[in-house]
């Protein structure tokens, strides 16, 4: 029988006496298979729009399914992968009704709500109070809609404006004070990212497949966005590549990962550019920017954070950025040199007006489109939210913002200085800044506004390599690099 000393030398440290299960377990392998195969499935489901159909029932029933189980960890995987794949399922043109994610992420937030509070014995309140206020402050504007529109015409703008504050408020209540730990947190931002690598490869291969076609000019491009909203895409893409950036700090041993996740970060970034639709491009900047500084005084991320920021703005200085300039014919220094804001101001104002019209409940929910139309000629949908908020809503809507701020506030004072708030303050300000010019649009703004509340308990507790070794030994199994958090 092997003593613990020869059990330690009679193999490769890490290794197992199995290649094949070794290879089978391998973390990185993983990961890059996870990320990678959103590739070839994407590619399937546009071509196959029942495919994607089936593909977005499964992931919700598969997360109820683990609700109703009671398993937290994959309920909270479902809920990122459904907000990452929110845009890929309506790019692909899933037989489902338009706003399926933004009630998918309700219905398993609240599924699995409902599982743990009948287990809790005794009963435990709800974990906070501000979400359900939320809800009610919502009511008074859908009422206005009803009387104004009816309910066959309400239907559709109360839908669109109103669903997100529904899966914000369940997905809210689910992860507020939740401790996520730095084995969950990789995979919770992977199941996040995945999608929007399927979303990367159908935008980057119509970009290629359609460039006899194309023309570059001073406006955001849907053929550029694998022939879907470019705000949503850019979006969706700079939250991908806010995900890989922080996996990147987050994982100092997984080098193969962290190899495919710089690659793939880049990838997004200059699809983003390509859209021509800014916003994706800056609200990553600002999201990493903020992640990054809180991280500065973290032994350890410090270092790997400027080491990335300078190796990535060199790359991007020197190579990506001219080499797009010229295949734009210099439309892209045009585009990101410009100061307007593409209608967004002339919005605003007009929901302004719309608020000091009807300063008390608002002029009810889609009713601002028509201040748009009147002002401005075009019934143009809002763009950004703080103003609609305003005008639909009124008082109710300062309430909104008051509210979402105070969360916000409360998630980022209850984490722990450095990773914990870095990841806190990191979402909170991607979730506020899209909601500055794209609005609600898409559904990962109520879960990763939501991610912004949990604890994020990522800064593992230290641990020397002879504990390691002694640990191991004591239980009879070869030591294992971890692939840990620090």
């Amino acid at each position: 029988m092997l003593t613990p000393h020869s059990a330690e030398t009679s193999a490769p440290t890490g290794m197992t006496q199995n290649p094949a299960r070794e290879l089978a377990n391998s973390f990185n392998l993983r990961v890059i298979f996870f990320l990678l195969a959103h590739m070839p499935l994407a590619y399937a489901m546009e071509a196959l729009p029942l495919l994607a159909t089936a593909h977005a029932v499964i992931v919700l029933l598969l997360g109820l399914r683990w609700a109703l189980l009671g398993r937290s960890r994959q309920v909270m995987y479902t809920l990122a992968y459904i907000a990452g794949g929110d845009v890929l399922w309506r790019m692909t043109e899933a037989r489902m009704f338009w706003e399926f994610g933004k009630y998918a992420i309700a219905l398993l937030a609240l599924v699995a709500l409902a599982v743990e509070l009948r287990r809790m014995a005794p009963p435990r309140r709800l974990r906070g109070i501000a979400p359900v206020l939320v809800l009610v402050a919502i009511v008074p504007a859908i009422v206005l809609a009803l009387l104004d529109f009816g309910l066959a015409d309400a239907i559709d703008p109360i839908s669109f404006n109103v669903s997100v504050y529904v899966a914000l408020a369940f997905a809210s209540l689910y992860f507020w004070r939740r401790p996520i730990d730095r084995k969950t947190a990789p995979w919770l931002l992977l199941a996040l990212m995945a999608p929007t690598v399927g979303i990367l490869f159908l935008a980057s291969f119509n970009t290629v497949t359609q460039i006899d076609f194309m023309s570059f000019k001073n406006a955001a491009s849907s053929l550029r966005s694998g022939g879907f909203g470019a705000n949503q895409v850019s979006n969706t893409l700079g939250l991908g590549a806010l995900c890989a950036f922080i996996l990147i700090i987050l994982m100092p041993r997984a080098r193969a990962a962290r190899a495919v996740l710089a690659v793939l970060m880049v990838a997004m970034l200059v699809q983003a550019m390509l859209t021509f639709s800014r916003g994706g491009v800056y609200t990553f900047i600002l999201a990493a920017l903020v992640f990054g500084l809180h991280v500065l005084r973290t032994p350890g991320a410090r270092g790997r954070f400027l080491l990335l920021t300078a190796v990535f703005i060199a790359l991007i200085a020197a190579v990506v950025y001219p080499t797009l300039d010229q295949f734009t014919g210099g439309m892209l220094t045009t585009r990101y040199q410009e100061t307007s804001t593409t209608g967004r101001l002339e919005i605003a104002e007009a929901d302004l007006i719309a608020f000091q019209d009807a300063r008390l409940l608002g002029v009810g929910v889609g009713e601002s489109v028509a201040y748009h139309e009147y002002y401005m000629g075009d019934p143009l949908a809002p763009h950004t939210e703080y103003t609609r908020l305003l005008a639909e809503h009124g008082v109710f809507g300062i309430l909104i913002i008051a509210l979402m701020a105070w969360m916000l506030l409360k998630g980022y004072l209850g984490n722990a200085t450095g990773l914990g708030r870095a990841f806190s303050a990191a979402f909170a300000v991607w979730t506020l800044t899209v909601m500055t010019h794209s609005a609600t649009r898409i559904a990962a703004v109520a879960l990763v506004f939501a991610l912004s509340l949990a604890l994020w308990q990522v800064s593992p507790a230290r641990r020397t390599a002879d504990d390691e070794t002694e640990a191991a030994a004591a239980a009879g199994s070869p030591v294992k690099p971890r692939i840990g958090l620090r």
